[in-house]
């Protein structure tokens, strides 16, 4: 089991002070009896320089301490060791407030600092920074109405992305071929993602606005058009192109 004492619970002073002449104290570390300065913490009695930190010796009767099974931690060791990671920085979170992912998508859990959890795509984070336990108090918040837990994200090849970066990286783009592998090519559609109204027509993929013909470049008014090789005609540009081959 861990507690932290953070200074709280640790009481100092002469041992005749606090527990009165003539009694017989042993310090919880060494062994010893306890004549003079007393230190009173995880419930057991020390000599001030006994009550440290395990790891790195650390006197702790007047900085933070932490407990772990019965063993006294000072603040830097005890989340050295027991503290959640934080996945993208590598170091661990001391912060109260940090944010816990448990999605199969992202390859089981995950633990971030607050502001670490963020699109892979732009780096803005996913939580409203004035929201943040690191904030400055007072500070108002972008999307005061909206509710503190709505953090939104979409998981792609185990990342997390922004619906706008999602919308950029996956869905198809207008002038995409059918065929997968074929890239982009210079004047066909306007390469902007296609999130509504798809055609698909002459082995691509387009914006319904901007599978035009190749001839006169306006809208076709109805579904049907005619096709010569990968270009595609209205019906009086495709007469018109007819006539002058007879």
């Amino acid at each position: 089991m861990s507690s932290a004492s953070n200074g709280a619970g640790v009481i100092s002073g002469s041992a005749a002070a606090l527990y009165g002449a003539g009694t017989s104290l042993r310090c919880a570390g060494c062994r010893e009896p306890i004549v003079g300065r007393i230190v009173s913490a995880m419930n057991q009695r020390w000599h001030p320089t006994c009550f440290q930190c395990v790891v790195c010796g650390e006197l702790l009767e007047h900085v933070s301490s932490y407990e772990h099974d019965g063993k006294a931690y000072c603040h830097l060791d005890y989340h050295e060791k027991f503290a959640p990671q934080c996945y993208h920085c590598k170091t661990p979170i001391a912060d109260e407030r940090f944010i816990t992912l448990d999605d199969p998508a992202l390859g089981g859990q995950r633990y971030y600092h607050e502001l670490h959890f963020f699109c892979a795509e732009c780096g803005d984070p996913f939580l409203d920074p004035s929201k943040s336990s690191a904030a400055p108090r007072g500070l108002p918040s972008a999307n005061s109405g909206a509710d503190d837990d709505d953090v939104g994200f979409t998981v792609y090849k185990g990342h997390p992305y922004c619906q706008p970066c999602h919308v950029k990286l996956r869905m198809p783009r207008c002038g995409s071929s059918l065929k997968p592998g074929l890239r982009l090519l210079p004047g066909i559609g306007c390469h902007r993602p296609i999130t509504e109204g798809t055609v698909e027509a002459i082995g691509r993929r387009w914006h319904l606005q901007c599978f035009t013909c190749s001839r006169c470049k306006k809208p076709f008014e109805d579904p049907s058009f005619f096709q010569r090789g990968d270009q595609a005609f209205c019906d009086p540009c495709y007469r018109v192109i007819v006539k002058s081959e007879l």
